[in-house]
């Protein structure tokens, strides 16, 4: 973990991320220096680079220029475990004894570290015990109020085999079984057993709260001021019995009781339930689980477990360094706190303000807070997991780049949706409770080298501007929230450049926009396409889980496939029935980390009365952007029309995208057989699609299928032919009508 000692550096995060003019935002530093000032600006556009439009954001004079002068270093503090603070109220006599039973699935072994699967150990009082994982083997920490003793299991455990251990206090005594359990017709290890007298009676029960997955001490003699030694595995079914001439039930813990929520429930009726911190993964099988339902809603048993992760993060829980108020006349928009040292070193700290109450706003750009969540500090160049991105070239990694470097420092910010754990198990959780490097105004992709999602979407709001046309911006969030009313106002609602996470409330806020005569503009690609979720209660996190179809670097294994905020089923909106081609004509198709292509137009329809409009001063025999920050205007990830997925019936193909080359290929689930001819050289599939069609509540829906658009949009300066169609689409949408609710 960096330190002060460090190259300075500079970042933060703002609480809440989402709000309304007027509301107030805390703003949380992490500094190497202590002096450094902070600014507030709306975001207009961030990249800077050849043939792109100068760098342009809005200062808001309302919020004053700030010297601050105690800037410190902040630890996000991940590493996720589970408390119950009332665990020291358990009284424990003398002449009575201790059971504990409990079951873990170690999934990270062969490590030199301390993982702590359950602890009440008191380092400093020296009373407790714990029992660890360490080089492949159990360790159990036993207090005694005058030393730690310590004892170690021989045989060595198996990655993912579930133990159940046991251990036993009476007396002098101290006893333990360990015995690892069969899977189907697996051979197992024998069981272990140990007895052991200690040097004095066991002070059992410690001074401390009970703590699953991690303990709070350094090693056995070394306290600890907050969680440390954190588990990389599974929990399942901890159970606490003090024994003498009656035996009575302390605690027991039923993991599969309120999966959805962050407690945990004591079923012994004892009333010591606690609570998790962090987001470990629930929903996930247990050491009872045999197949038979592989939905955690639906099943009676099997899934008891908690799984814990040493990089889990919820909320960085960062003091507030100073706070600021949204002017209550501010316009809708991505804004920024800069924060920047005395040496230079800045940081952009983002966040979101809904619309204003008084806009008169036509035009509604969403922005896809959900995706910027899902790709939140992706660690996708990390070649030692096995969610490394691939490349043509292979994996590529800039060394030099400010991201990778960012996130090389600051190893405690937690993972994206696309990342494994370094137990190698998928993570399921994404937060906005923390720094996120790559949701910054410049942000380059690390290996495509342009700008993506939220910086290439500043681009739109660029055109915008530049255009004067009237608009707003809201949020995956607000639609998942407010539904379509949100948008009740509107005439238009246009997508960002990569909308791929969504929620059925999502969903349904754009498709009721268009029943109720709203037009939509589909500027993006893989849009639409993986199954994402969030509650009221927790707007910060998102949840996503993938199965074993789409274009994805994590895999949840099969009955773990389940969101456990909602309960609803993960993966593809494709696989669930909900394909983006009802609704805008196209679909998520190819990817392809080579130079974009452009597209043709077919003159049949870019000459037709009925379509010409769309073309207005574009020539239709020149190809249509060419040019672009990642090439031409279709490239990264691409979507086409496609009948046989639900494109409607009156859809035109207005152009399609000169031929890929072969750094780009069919997403598998486009394949039923083996994967040949499926390159964009030899497969006709592999394209982007521009199309159009009117709905039945009198809007249109206008779809170009490619994740480079507004990438092209803004080149050289929007001067091209990408950006006049955008506009020529814009503007006899808004005409049309006054939308839902005019």
């Amino acid at each position: 973990m960096s330190s002060s000692n460090d190259t300075p550096h500079i970042l933060g995060y703002a609480q809440p991320w989402i709000v309304s003019p007027g509301e107030a935002v805390d703003i949380k530093v992490s500094s190497t220096e202590t002096n450094y000032t902070s600014r507030l600006v709306r975001l207009i556009q961030g990249f800077e680079g050849a043939n792109a439009p100068p760098a342009q954001e809005e200062e808001i004079t309302e919020v004053a220029v700030q010297e601050h002068n105690d800037g410190r270093y902040q630890d996000a503090c991940s590493g996720s475990y589970g408390l119950v603070p009332a665990w020291a109220q358990v009284q424990y006599a003398a002449e009575e004894g201790l059971e504990v039973e409990i079951y873990v699935q170690p999934y990270l072994v062969d490590v030199d570290s301390s993982q702590t699967m359950l602890s009440c150990l008191d380092a400093s009082s020296k009373t407790g015990f714990a029992v660890i994982l360490k080089d492949s083997k159990i360790q159990f920490l036993v207090g005694t109020g005058s030393t730690v003793d310590v004892f170690q299991s021989q045989i060595p455990v198996n990655r993912w085999r579930w133990i159940r251990i046991q251990m036993g206090f009476v007396g002098n005594t101290f006893t333990t079984n360990i015995r690892q359990l069969n899977r189907l017709a697996e051979k197992t290890p024998p069981a272990e057993e140990g007895v052991a007298n200690v040097l004095s009676a066991p002070m059992a029960l410690g001074s401390n709260a009970l703590l699953f997955g991690a303990g709070m001490f350094e090693s056995a003699n070394k306290p600890g001021s907050k969680p440390a030694c954190f588990y990389n595995g599974r929990v399942d079914s901890p159970t606490f019995t003090l024994t003498g001439s009656t035996r009575k039930v302390v605690a027991k813990y039923d993991f599969s009781v309120g999966i959805a929520t962050d407690a945990i429930t004591d079923v012994s009726e004892n009333g010591r339930h606690g609570v998790l911190v962090n987001s470990p993964t629930r929903g996930v099988k247990g050491y009872t689980w045999d197949g038979t339902e592989p939905d955690w809603t639906k099943a009676t048993y099997g899934y008891g477990a908690i799984h814990f992760h040493e990089e889990d993060l919820d909320d960085a829980k960062w003091a507030t360094d100073f706070t600021i108020t949204i002017p209550p006349t501010a316009r809708s928009g991505a804004y920024a706190v800069e924060v920047k040292t005395t040496s230079g070193a800045k940081d952009m700290i983002t966040f979101f303000v809904r619309p204003n109450p008084k806009s008169t706003a036509r035009v509604a750009l969403v922005l896809s807070t959900f995706t910027y969540l899902a790709y939140a500090n992706e660690r996708m160049y990390d070649v030692s997991r096995s969610s490394a991105m691939s490349t043509s070239d292979g994996v590529s990694i800039a060394a030099d780049h400010e991201y990778y470097k960012g996130l090389d420092r600051r190893v405690d910010l937690g993972l994206s949706s696309y990342d494994v754990h370094k137990d190698g198990s998928p993570n399921a959780f994404s937060t906005a409770l923390r720094p996120i490097l790559n949701l910054r105004p410049g942000y380059v992709h690390w290996a495509l080298d342009r700008p993506r999602e939220f910086s290439a979407d500043l681009m739109m709001i660029g055109f915008l501007e530049r255009a004067g046309i009237p608009y707003d911006t809201i949020t995956d969030h607000c639609l998942h929230i407010g539904g379509h009313e949100v948008a009740s106002q509107y005439t238009t609602m246009i997508t960002s450049c990569h909308p791929e996470y969504q929620s059925i409330k999502t969903l349904d806020a754009w498709s009721g926009f268009a029943k109720a005569g709203g037009s939509l503009m589909y500027l993006g690609g893989n849009g639409f396409y993986w199954v994402a979720d969030i509650d009221t209660a927790r707007p910060h996190r998102l949840e996503v889980r993938k199965g074993d179809q789409g274009c994805r670097s994590v895999t949840f294994p099969g009955g773990e496939r389940m969101h456990t905020m909602t309960g609803e089923q993960g993966g593809l909106w494709r696989s669930r029935g909900r394909a983006p081609n009802y609704l805008f004509g196209i679909g998520s198709c190819a990817f392809g980390t080579g130079k974009g292509k452009p597209y043709r137009a077919d003159p049949k329809y870019a000459k037709d009365p009925a379509y010409a409009w769309i073309f207005d001063g574009i020539n239709p025999d020149e190809p249509i952007g060419k040019d672009g920050f990642g090439g031409g205007a279709s490239g990264d990830e691409i979507d086409r029309l496609d009948f046989d997925l639900g494109t409607p019936t009156n859809a035109v193909l207005l152009a399609t995208s000169e031929q890929h080359d072969d750094s780009f290929g069919l997403f598998n689930e486009e394949s039923m057989f083996p994967m040949v001819g499926t390159l964009g050289s030899t497969c006709d599939r592999v394209r982007s699609d521009i199309a159009y069609y009117d709905t039945a509540g009198g809007g249109g829906v206008f779809s170009v299928g490619s994740i480079n658009w507004y990438s092209s949009l803004a080149w050289d300066d929007y001067k091209n032919n990408v950006a006049r169609m955008t506009e020529n689409v814009i503007r006899t949408f808004d005409e049309r009508g006054r939308g839902p609710g005019q």
